[in-house]
């Protein structure tokens, strides 16, 4: 159980901080719930204690993860697709699981394709939302601010270079 002030990671949508824990009545049954702070969105939202697991709230990573992602970031993807429907359903899955690592993935391989390629619109905004949670997650593991996070992953993606 998460415990009020805690930073947790809630999968697709980013950066959550505890606000509370409320018990609210559901029928005959008394509830309790996390009262999240979604960061980057300015939103509140209530999430069953009893869901989250299945949700996929976690913690922040610590630094042993984030070299795993500054790895992640560094070497060319191994992953292709012949068709950009398999891709875009591997990707949403890979958002919605909420492991950074994936984000990671799924962030460096759109950003390698749209070396390539114009990315379909779909595609395109999936690739900010991976960005996004990436920064505020890495942001908030650092202790740096939103802008830095992004510049040393923007500076990790442009030593990419596609293969040709």
């Amino acid at each position: 159980m998460f415990s009020v002030g805690d930073l947790l990671i809630y999968p697709t949508q980013g950066l959550a901080e505890v606000q509370g824990i409320e018990k609210k009545m559901i029928g005959d049954s008394a509830v309790d719930f996390y009262i999240l702070r979604i960061v980057a969105k300015s939103l509140a939202i209530m999430v069953p204690t009893a869901n989250e697991q299945k949700i996929g709230l976690r913690k922040i990573v610590g630094r042993d993860q984030l070299e795993k992602v500054w790895d992640i970031l560094s070497r060319p993807s191994e992953t292709h697709y012949s068709q950009w429907h398999h891709r875009y359903t591997d990707n949403y899955e890979k958002l919605k699981s909420g492991s950074i690592l994936s984000t990671a993935e799924v962030l460096r391989d759109l950003y390698l394709l749209k070396q390539k390629k114009n990315l379909a619109i779909k595609e395109s905004r999936m690739m900010d939302n991976a960005m996004q949670l990436l920064i505020t997650e890495i942001a908030a593991a650092e202790g740096v601010t939103d802008k830095d996070a992004g510049t040393r992953v923007r500076d990790s993606l442009k030593k990419l270079s596609p293969k040709n």
